[in-house]
This record gives structure tokens, sequence and C-alpha cells, in this order.
């Protein structure tokens, strides 16, 4: 499978969500790592620990992410592998990871982002001002006034390179946002119609035909929580196992998948580690590994 990396991104942005940042670790135990064979350890990210929340202008912790994205933009700009695996934490941990690998790999971006959420809300758009669900948008450059840390060329994501899949609660300002956006758009109940297989060969062209480089974003609630529960905003009608994996995989055989990112996890809320043992099949199923 080529030469993999792993690096953990223990990275949350709401206090109450401190639980994220063990999941590194809890998936980690549960296999994670393994799944891509044999790869370089990359270390884990550290951060400060947040304890309390504070609202600047519209939005939570910003501070805080700031600084934590920096961190996380330093340790993707120095990879050296030739893909990695990134065991997160929160799904902000894109906006840095992103940002560096833009540099360490060079070329085009693509992007294939599997999520129950759109996560491409701004300060102006979000309802809740959280992080979490701006990130998307955060990587594509729809926040400049932020003062994120994106990498020298500026934004690493492009919206016509972008795939999103899998959605089911978007915000009516994502609606518009992607409405009017060039990135493509299916949701859970599309895929399901279409078929995962259909929607994968889709996919893959899209990027494929547009990317110098594609990273996978797996935000594992895409997945329907009758298989993995343990997350913060469990949204029925997402896809099976399987149906993610289809996708995933056919956008791994272009040959250019080279980050894929695991997101939202929450082993605080998880008995017994059933759902962190579900997202460890998740990722056999996609790296043919025996599930």
């Amino acid at each position: 499978m080529g030469d993999w990396g792993m690096i953990n991104v223990p990275i949350y942005t709401l206090a109450k969500y401190k639980g994220m940042g063990d999941a590194p670790t809890a998936l980690r135990r549960a296999g994670a790592g393994r799944t891509v064979g044999s790869a370089e350890e990359l270390g884990s990210v550290a951060f400060p620990q947040l304890k309390h929340d504070t609202v600047e202008g519209t939005v939570k912790n910003l501070t805080h992410f700031r600084d934590a994205n920096s961190l996380v933009y330093k340790a993707a700009r120095s990879v050296e592998t030739e893909r990695v695996l990134v065991i997160g934490g929160e799904c902000s941990e894109t906006v840095g990871i992103m940002g560096g690998l833009s540099e360490a790999f060079q070329g085009k971006a693509g992007m294939l982002w599997l999520d129950a959420h759109g996560d491409f809300n701004t300060p102006e758009t979000s309802p809740s001002g959280y992080i979490g669900g701006m990130c998307l948008a955060m990587a594509c450059g729809r926040t400049p006034g932020l003062g994120l840390e994106l990498g020298s060329k500026g934004p690493p994501l492009a919206d016509e390179r972008l795939v999103h899949v899998g959605s089911r609660a978007l915000d009516p300002p994502e609606v518009a946002a992607f409405n009017s956006s060039p990135a493509k758009l299916y949701t859970a109940q599309q895929v399901k119609k279409s078929g995962a297989a259909d929607v994968a060969e889709e996919a893959a062209r899209h990027l494929d035909n547009r990317s110098d480089w594609i990273a996978c974003h797996l935000d594992v609630d895409v997945v329907d929580p009758q298989f993995i529960s343990a997350v913060n905003y469990p949204t029925p009608g997402g896809l099976a196992p399987d149906e993610a994996a289809t996708i995933v995989r056919e956008v791994l055989r272009t040959g250019k998948l080279r980050a894929l990112e695991v997101a939202a996890y929450n082993p605080s809320v998880d008995r017994n580690r059933a759902s962190a043992t579900q997202i460890v099949a998740l990722l056999k199923k996609i790296f043919d590994t025996g599930a």
C-alpha cells in the first residue's frame, strides 16, 4: 500500500467534547494503525487542555483553535512519508492537516469528505459558533478573517476539487453554500438511491480528473449509528459500513490517495469499545486487510 506514516491529532474545540481527545489512543489500541500494514510512527500532536469555553465574536474558543491549528499545521508540513493516516480527534484537525500537507506533498489537493454534517458553515452562518461545524469551510478559504494557518500558498482546498458524501443534517445556510458551489454533494439518500458503487465511481473520477493528490476525511458519523454510535451527533439514515468502504476504496484505486483522516469518534460514550471495533473493521474493509 505504499509508504504510510501515522500521526495522532487529539484535538477538540469545545470543553464538553474532551472525550474526543482520547480518540487516537483508543483507536490505536483497537488496532487502527495496523490496517495500513507496516507504517512509520509520526507521533502525536500535544495540545493544551481546554477546560472552559470562551466566545470570541461569534466563534467559540477561536484563540485556542488558532494555537492548536498552528501545531497541527507544523506537524503535517514535516511529513516525509508517501501517505499518512491521521487518527483524530475532532474534524477541525483537517484545517492544519491539509494546510501542512499541501506544502509537504505539493500539487492540487482533492478532498473526499464523508460526513453526516456539512461542516461548511462560517462565523456568519453558524447557528452554534462551533468550530467543528466550520472546519471544511475554513480549509476551503471561506473564513478569511479568522487568521488561521492555511499554508504558504493559501487555502489548501478548492470547492471544485471537493466531493462531500453521506450528508443528512445540513443547516440551511450550508445547503445554500453547496448549491452555489462547484463542489459535488451526494447525500446519504442519494447514495442509497443510486448505489454506493455508482457514487464511488463518479466521485473517484471527479477527483482524479482535477487533483494531483487526494485526501479522504472520514467522519465516522457518516455511518449509521446502529453500527457506530459513539459520536457527538448520532444521526439516523446513514451509510452502512460497506457503502462507506466502497466509496473510499474506489478513490484509493486512483493511486492518488495520500491522506486519510479518521475523525469524530468519542470513546467516552463507547460502551465496551463496540464503536472502536466497528471503526477498525471499516478501515480493514477499505484497505482489504480482512474485516
